[in-house]
């Protein structure tokens, strides 16, 4: 490895009229310029998994290098480094097949007919990793999935069946396969974990099935895959539009007995889950500060106005100006404002213990990513 190599180059390639060019390298030395020039071209590389079997041939090659110095001793410090960054890229190489393996044996016909149909513009490792997290729930005609005004922890995708949204007794939109339930703001990137209100009941017309998931751990598998909630806001986007063109044909089938109170309890629900949205989000006002881009593109999808988003405000004990502000104004004094002080109040304790939580989980966030 130490001993030196001479390669002659002819006159003809240096365009040299006299004499051949000779150049001397040992293999060590080849070694340590291979490992930097395969870390040059990792950085041209858009793949994932070709980026990190570059990175392992590079790291490899700088193991010898490091082992056969041209100094003539061995370097322990970059040997030992470039050895746990070997163990850590076969790893993610080796998990990275197995998920593609997994993806394209484990998954049912089912689950492939749902990915080719709704989810074809994510990757299908994503909706493997998306369907893993997820449960079947099975429901008869008259189930109640959820209730209007009542908490709600799910977010649920039909995979067979149909079901009414119903405001009120009004049936304002039918879900059917393929269809979300109880995703609120995640299509504009609103990512509200634990138990969500719901603005309206959900009630099976037939038999069928749920994929149902958690909304905590969906949001955390969220917060950790990036491509994996844009594929996944892609695909509720055109949820939306379905929704939009369902509503439509109920018009057209003449399902709705009274158009305008059919119209009304929409408006309404829209309303109500807008003012759901905000609320939670008012309880931590460093997510709050955080997604205000977010909550607005929520705005301009469903049409909330400003005389909307100021009734939604007052509705939790909010101003427009203690929105702008980023937090309640405190007024000694008065009772109600006295209450809001203390609300929030409690909202700053747990925006603390959320920060702390947001803390620890970056420390996670950056070990899913470094060991999956």
């Amino acid at each position: 490895m130490l001993q030196p190599r001479t390669i002659i180059f002819p006159r003809l390639l240096i365009f040299s009229k006299n004499h051949n060019y000779h150049f001397s390298i040992t293999l060590s030395e080849a070694c340590g310029h291979s490992s930097f020039l395969l870390v040059a071209i990792s950085y041209a590389v858009d793949d994932f998994l070709q980026l990190r079997m570059i990175a392992v041939a590079g790291s490899a090659v700088m193991l010898c290098f490091t082992y056969f110095h041209p100094y003539g001793r061995v370097l322990w410090l970059p040997l030992k480094w470039n050895a746990l960054f070997i163990a850590i890229n076969s790893y993610r190489i080796g998990k990275v097949l197995l998920d593609q393996y997994f993806a394209e044996t484990r998954l049912s016909p089912e689950i492939l007919k749902m990915r080719d149909s709704h989810f074809y513009s994510m990757d299908p490792i994503d909706f493997y990793k998306l369907v893993r997290i997820g449960s079947f729930e099975h429901f008869r005609p008259g189930d109640h999935l959820m209730e209007q005004d009542m908490p709600n922890e799910c977010v649920r995708l039909v995979m067979d069946g149909e079901l009414h949204v119903v405001r009120d007794n009004q049936v304002t939109y039918r879900v059917v396969e393929g269809n979300f339930l109880s995703e609120k703001g995640l299509h504009a990137g609103l990512l509200l974990p634990g138990s969500v209100e719901s603005c309206a009941s959900i009630v099976a017309i037939t038999k069928g099935k749920t994929l149902t998931w958690n909304r905590t751990e969906l949001m955390d598998l969220l917060k950790r895959e990036q491509g994996l909630l844009r594929a996944l806001k892609t695909t509720l986007t055109w949820d939306i539009v379905r929704k939009l063109k369902g509503q439509r044909l109920l018009l057209r089938e003449g399902a709705v007995d009274n158009p305008d109170q059919w119209t009304q309890r929409r408006t309404e629900q829209s309303q109500h889950r807008y003012a759901i949205i905000l609320r939670e989000m008012l309880q931590d006002p460093q997510y709050l500060k955080k997604r205000k881009q977010e909550l607005q593109k929520y705005r301009l999808i469903h049409h909330i106005d400003d005389e909307d988003h100021e009734l939604a405000l007052l509705t939790n004990g909010w101003t427009v100006e203690d929105f702008e502000r980023g937090c309640q104004e405190k007024k000694p004094g008065n009772d109600s404002r006295r209450k809001t002080s203390e609300k929030h109040q409690k909202g700053e304790e747990e925006s603390s213990s959320s920060t702390e939580h947001d803390f620890k989980w970056h420390l996670h966030d950056m070990y899913m990513r470094i060991f999956g």
